[in-house]
C-alpha cells in the first residue's frame, strides 16, 4: 500500500483534469478545431520542452548503457509480442480487428506517461528520460508497424514522417545542453523550458476530456471489445514488462534499478496512444470504435496502473 496509494493519488489527480475538457465539450464550448490545436501545442511545444527541461536536471555521466538499451529494446520486444497475441485474439470485421489490435499495442507514454512520471517522481528526472527513449522507439513503431496494422498496406508507411519526431529532437538538444551545463551558466534557459513544460499535463488531460465528452459512456461499457483490448493493453502489457525486467535482473544479473524499472512500467501500463482515433480515421479503420476503445482504457487505467506498479515494487 505504500506504493499503491501515492500512485493512485497522482492518477486520480490526472483523472480530475479530464473535467475541464469534458464539461466544455458537453456544452459544445470546445470545437474539434480547438481540440486539434491543443494536441498540436502539446506535441510540438509542451512535451518536447518537458523532456528538454528534465534532461537539464540530469547528470548524464550517471546514466548507464544498460538503462538506455533496456529503454530502447523493450518497446520492440513487447510490441511485436503483443502483435502476435492480437493476431490470435481479434477476429471478425476487418476494420474493427485492426482498430482493436492497434489499441492493444501502442501506449500513450508521451501524452500520459511522461507527465505522469514527472509528477510522481519530480526528484528523479532520469525516469522521464527513460520513458522518452521508450517513446521515441515506440513512436517509430507506431508510424511504421502501427500504420500497417491500421491500413493493411505497406505503401501507407512514410519514413520521412517517421524520422521527424519532436521528442527525438528534444532528447538530442537536451543531451547537448546537459553536457555543456547550459542550465548552470544560463539559468534562464531552464526557467523558459520549465514554463512551457508545465503546459503538458493540463493540455493532455483537457484534450482527452474533450474526446470523452463525445461518447455515450453507458453504451461504451456495453462493448465487449473494450474489456478484451483493455486486458491486453493494461494488464498483459505491463505483466510482460515485469517478467522481462525480472529476467534481466535475476537471470542475466543485469543492474535493473528502481528508476528504469518504474519508467518501463509506466510506459507500458498507460492507456492506448492518444493519436489512435485520428489515425484510424485516416486509414479507414473504424474511428468511432477506436475512440471508444482508447477512452475506455484511459479510464480503466486509473485503477490498473497503481496495481501494476505495486506488483513491480514488490519485485524491485
Amino acid at each position: 500500500m505504500d506504493t499503491f496509494l501515492p500512485m493512485l493519488g497522482i492518477v486520480l489527480l490526472f483523472a480530475a483534469l479530464l473535467i475541464p475538457g469534458y464539461i466544455p465539450g458537453k456544452a459544445r464550448a470546445i470545437s474539434d478545431a480547438s481540440a486539434l490545436s491543443f494536441s498540436n501545442i502539446l506535441m510540438y511545444v509542451a512535451m518536447p520542452f518537458l523532456v528538454f527541461s528534465k534532461l537539464l536536471e540530469i547528470d548524464l555521466t550517471t546514466i548507464g548503457l544498460t538503462e538506455i538499451l533496456v529503454s530502447a529494446l523493450l518497446p520492440i520486444v513487447l510490441e511485436l509480442l503483443l502483435l502476435l497475441v492480437c493476431r490470435l485474439v481479434f477476429r471478425g470485421k476487418a476494420s474493427r480487428s485492426r482498430a482493436a489490435t492497434f489499441c492493444s499495442i501502442f501506449p500513450n507514454c508521451g501524452f500520459l506517461g511522461i507527465p505522469l512520471a514527472a509528477a510522481m517522481w519530480p526528484q528523479k528526472p532520469e525516469i522521464v528520460l527513460y520513458i522518452s527513449i521508450f517513446n521515441v522507439v515506440s513512436t517509430f513503431l507506431l508510424l511504421t508497424l502501427g500504420v500497417y496494422v491500421l491500413s493493411g498496406d505497406k505503401k501507407a508507411i512514410s519514413l520521412k514522417k517517421t524520422l521527424i519526431s519532436p521528442i527525438f529532437f528534444a532528447i538530442v538538444l537536451g543531451v547537448i545542453a546537459s553536457l555543456l551545463d547550459i542550465h548552470e551558466h544560463w539559468s534562464a534557459v531552464g526557467t523558459y523550458a520549465v514554463t512551457l513544460a508545465q503546459l503538458t499535463t493540463p493540455l493532455a488531460m483537457i484534450s482527452l476530456g474533450y474526446e470523452l465528452s463525445k461518447l455515450n459512456l453507458l453504451k461504451m461499457w456495453a462493448n465487449a471489445g473494450v474489456y478484451l483490448t483493455s486486458l491486453i493493453k493494461l494488464i498483459l502489457s505491463p505483466l510482460v514488462t515485469v517478467v522481462f525486467l525480472a529476467l534481466l535482473k535475476f537471470v542475466f544479473r543485469l543492474e535493473i534499478g528502481f528508476s528504469v524499472a518504474s519508467a518501463m512500467l509506466v510506459a507500458t501500463a498507460v492507456s492506448t496512444a492518444a493519436s489512435a482515433p485520428s489515425m484510424a480515421k485516416k486509414y479507414d479503420a473504424d474511428a468511432e470504435y477506436t475512440a471508444t476503445l482508447t477512452l475506455a482504457n484511459t479510464l480503466l487505467c486509473i485503477v490498473t496502473l497503481p496495481l501494476m506498479y505495486m506488483l513491480l515494487d514488490v519485485l524491485f
